[in-house]
């Protein structure tokens, strides 16, 4: 059973849980920032909440993902924000952004993301409750309510959906439901590719049994098609085989891979009415790679394949924490992408496997990144700013590989005792 064999030190007195205190304020912090706060964003302009909209308002012409258009998320992260405008539409009339309209769905949007934000801050606290203590929990609980980018890019896009899917995947795999932690990890991946690098620490804690590995990935796959099957009964299967064509047409950008190409923006996939044309999926708007996506495949498989079939002295809750944690430090290394919002995601991991100073050392530093990528350096157009950032968030994930392999392999003290006089 995988679950942590780390003997507590417990006191007369268990320590306290603020996990309500924590949530109340977390909860009330946001929902005045909802009521209060345009939607616009920062500096007033834009965010992917206006996007969402205008996608939403093609179902008023009859148009809806995956059925009759292609677009570049998944159904969960494509139908979240449809179903805000829904019901929208039952009180109010259709309008443009400028409109009540859209900020009445501004709010309905985040009042839905606000759910799966303040589960992310639950799963934080109980990740840490069980594979630390309680007082760890308490800390990386509050550590996480005060931190600006999960409230900021829960404004600004729906990636918490995907992040929490991740985490109650990892919950319920180090809490031993398997099964359960399957068809969470399913859920994520129907709403962003992104978690699918889970499955690689889930394969190296399961090697030995293979039986069971094969259940995992059958149950996972299961899931992702169970999300997609209505839209192929619908005769949208042709519009799904689009959308993936158009994320493998985006090529690179935000990465050092953008900086060796060329590209400078964030991943162009057209004009809005694109969407509605199925050739549209297939056109490239970005500079063709330097170096062949097969050459950076085989290139990080061969040397992720060093850490994963390096053997584990332990195998608890901790280890399996900080392997996701190193997993995803390798997957974003050789992402031909990346965008801002998707450092919350390897927040709440970072925390997790560093539950002291040093985790919210490496929080704060990748705050400062984004802040500085953007909207910084994407405001004042400057390319050599934004080339340091990529390098800089290289050498960041690069760094905290090292880090997490010295907590995951760490090296045996040998102690010489001298030989008795006797």
């Amino acid at each position: 059973m995988l679950q942590s064999n780390i003997k507590k030190v417990t006191s007369m007195k268990k320590e306290p849980s603020t996990l309500k205190i924590m949530m109340t304020l977390f909860v009330i912090m946001r929902m005045t920032v909802l009521l209060f706060y345009t939607p616009q964003g920062l500096f007033n302009v834009y965010t992917d909440y206006s996007y969402y909209y205008r996608i939403a308002q093609l179902s008023e012409s009859g148009y809806y993902p995956f059925v009759n258009m292609w677009y570049h998320y998944p159904p969960l992260q494509a139908y979240i924000p449809q179903i805000a405008y829904w019901l929208t539409r039952i009180a109010m009339p259709a309008g443009d952004l400028l409109s009540a309209s859209y900020q009445i769905y501004a709010r309905i949007l985040g009042i839905i993301l606000l759910f799966f934000e303040t589960g992310v801050l639950v799963l934080v606290y109980l990740i840490a409750q069980r594979v630390w203590d309680e007082e760890k929990a308490n800390l990386l609980g509050w550590i996480y309510c005060g931190l600006s980018l999960p409230l900021f890019y829960w404004t600004f896009s729906h990636q918490v959906v995907t992040v929490f899917f991740l985490l109650l995947s990892i919950y319920w795999f180090v809490t031993d439901r398997r099964s359960l932690s399957a068809m969470a990890l399913g859920l994520g991946i129907a709403s962003k590719l992104i978690p699918i690098f889970e499955l690689a620490p889930v394969a190296k804690f399961l090697w030995p049994h293979r039986q069971k590995l094969l259940v995992y990935g059958g149950v996972v796959a299961l899931i992702v098609f169970l999300v997609y099957l209505p839209f192929l009964l619908l005769g949208g299967g042709p519009w799904v085989l689009a959308s993936f064509a158009a994320l493998q047409k985006v090529g690179s950008y935000g990465t050092v891979w953008a900086i060796l190409d060329g590209n400078w923006g964030f991943g162009e996939f057209g004009p809005l009415a694109d969407h509605l044309q199925i050739e549209k999926a297939y056109i490239t708007h970005t500079q063709v790679p330097v170096i062949p996506g097969v050459i950076g495949i085989l290139l990080f498989t061969v040397l992720y394949g060093l850490f994963f079939f390096r053997r584990l002295d332990s195998k608890d809750g901790r280890d399996f924490f900080r392997f996701s944690t190193l997993t995803a430090a390798f997957f974003f290394l050789w992402s031909k992408g990346w965008s801002p919002s998707w450092s919350i995601t390897m927040i709440p991991l970072i925390l997790l496997s560093f539950p002291e100073w040093k985790g919210l050392l490496y929080s704060l530093i990748l705050t400062l990144l984004v802040f500085v990528e953007w909207p910084f350096a994407f405001l004042i157009s400057n390319q050599v700013l934004l080339a340091a950032v990529y390098l800089a968030r290289t050498l960041f994930f690069i760094f905290l590989i090292i880090d997490l392999t010295k907590e995951l392999w760490p090296r045996k003290v040998v102690v010489e005792l001298e030989p008795s006089d006797a």
